[in-house]
């Protein structure tokens, strides 16, 4: 599906809700964020300036529009009071979205249900903080601002925090 057409299918699940009485609040984005950093979630839901915004995964757009339709589907019930989480209410109405438009809205759906290629599980570690004490490590995929100001910084034990980069190898900064 083209980006494009995002803000549309969003329109659409949004009457679907409101149809079934769902209480979906005025308050929602009508632009669909398309956000190419998340590598594990479909969707998100969050709140920034009293306005609910809707952001989908870029790889989810390889989906099939009905998989496309459930995430967007998903993520409005979040907005719904009450249903930040997936609790009770919000599988209530994940339930009547389910039985009245052949919806298959879940908490949890799999790459594989989503017909798209599972991605590699392990993340690249660059760096790894590790403490002189008990010798805790703490692995990062990128250089973030404690590395930048280590001194400021002490591991749950107390002990003092190290930088050491390219792991496995005993180097440290």
């Amino acid at each position: 599906m083209k980006k494009e057409a995002l803000d549309g299918v969003l329109k659409e699940v949004i009457g679907q809700a409101q149809e079934e009485n769902i209480p979906v609040p005025d308050n929602i984005l009508k632009k669909v964020e398309v956000n190419s950093r998340p590598k594990k979630r479909f969707g998100c839901c969050k709140i920034k300036d009293r306005k609910y915004h809707i952001e989908i995964s870029e790889f989810v757009l390889k989906c099939e529009e009905r998989y496309i339709r459930e995430t967007l589907a998903h993520e409005v019930l979040h907005t719904c009071p009450e249903c930040q989480n997936h609790g009770k209410i919000w599988k209530e109405y994940a339930e009547r979205m389910n039985k009245r438009y052949g919806y298959n809205i879940k908490r949890v759906s799999s790459f594989e249900e989503m017909g798209l290629e599972t991605p590699a599980q392990k993340p690249e570690i660059k760096y790894i903080i590790k403490c002189r004490k008990c010798g805790k490590e703490y692995p990062r995929q990128r250089f973030t601002c404690v590395m930048k100001k280590i001194k400021a910084y002490r591991c749950g034990c107390g002990g003092e925090l190290v930088l050491m980069e390219n792991p496995g190898e005993e180097n440290i900064l």
